[in-house]
């Protein structure tokens, strides 16, 4: 999939019908622009709102490939600010990627797209991130965003940093090897005790998508004009309507673009523990070392759970008033909880994870 060249097809140059045709009349796209979109691949790190939103722009201006990796599924709480999925997703707590993949792929059935419920880690970042052009941020923790940053600058792959939180957000771009990193202007991720998320601060729906266009953007210009990307950071109050543009240098005595320490990468740092989710009412339990075989597993809970479901990428049963997603790479999602110790204590008795 991740290795093909793709040109612009009869059906897209056709001018009776054309589907970029807007976009390729602005000036600095052009047809030679459209192109290297075309051939492009855009590896998307989070399916929340800041990633459903970023897709759904690529995706409508033909970048040729998507990579989507997420590990989370559609809650209620999510149809407010994330684009891409519906009631009906939300009521069948489907894998974001997967209904966001056959969302896009209705948008655009000529682009190709990879869903992939995974979660990014030290271990498999690697495998998962291998091939593309370009790394679009739209996770919801530190740790993911440095083990991106880490990865950009030892494969030398351009990475989008975005984030928001109630009303404000950030872009900014990371060109290695020539640009700062992130590490060069933020050498340490923010203490949690200091961070306010979507749980602690809400999230503003129209804040979103500025800050997710605003990564579109970069992420298209850096795609299109090899000369007109810059190093640095924009920060955006959409309630306060505050703008402010922050140049970026590197630091000869950054630890990972300097020094090419890459602690993420390596897991010696941003190891995850169970952890409440950023919507709220559920436990994310992390990866044990071996993948569960959902089928074996589907046939020794028989009988002694409820409403057991198995699918090719997960198995969802209910115990009590908990149900448990348990994914495909060993991943569990425990709902109706934030609670890790009685999120790990149900596994341990249903499975024995």
């Amino acid at each position: 999939m991740w290795g093909f060249e793709s040109p612009l097809s009869h059906h897209q140059m056709d001018g009776r019908h054309q589907r970029y045709d807007r976009q390729m009349r602005v000036p600095v796209i052009g047809e030679a622009g459209q192109r290297k979109l075309a051939a492009a691949r855009a590896t998307l790190v989070g399916m929340g709102a800041l990633g459903s939103v970023t897709a759904d722009l690529l995706a409508r201006a033909g970048v040729g490939q998507l990579r989507l990796i997420d590990r989370d599924i559609v809650e209620w709480s999510n149809l407010q600010r994330q684009m891409l999925y519906s009631e009906a997703d939300a009521a069948a707590h489907r894998p974001k990627v997967e209904a966001a993949a056959e969302r896009l792929q209705a948008i655009n059935s000529e682009i190709q797209i990879e869903a992939l419920a995974r979660d990014l880690t030290a271990a498999n970042h690697r495998e998962l991130l291998a091939d593309s052009t370009v790394l679009v941020d739209g996770t919801d923790n530190f740790a993911t965003r440095y083990l991106l940053n880490d990865y950009a600058v030892e494969q030398a792959t351009p990475f989008i940093y975005a984030g928001v939180v109630s009303t404000y957000g950030m872009v900014g771009s990371i060109l290695p090897p020539e640009g700062p990193c992130l590490r060069c202007t933020y050498p340490e991720p923010p203490a949690a005790a200091d961070t306010p998320t979507c749980r602690t601060a809400g999230v503003l729906g129209p804040a979103v998508s500025v800050i997710a266009g605003l990564a579109a953007g970069r992420v298209l210009q850096l795609l299109v004009d090899d000369d007109a990307p810059q190093s640095g950071f924009q920060y955006l109050d959409l309630w306060q309507g505050e703008n402010t543009s922050l140049r970026a240098s590197r630091d000869p005595d950054c630890p990972c673009c300097g020094a090419r320490d890459f602690a993420w990468a390596e897991g010696r740092r941003g190891v995850r523990a169970a952890e409440p989710l950023c919507g709220g009412g559920a436990v994310q339990v992390p990866a044990t070392e071996q993948a569960p075989d959902l089928a074996a597993t589907a046939r020794r809970l028989a009988g002694s759970v409820e409403a057991l479901q198995e699918s090719a990428s997960f198995l969802r049963f209910r115990s009590g008033d908990l149900e448990v997603y348990l994914f495909a790479d060993g991943r569990a999602l425990v709902r109706g909880t934030e609670d890790p110790g009685r999120a790990r204590a149900l596994l341990a008795e249903t499975i024995g994870a």
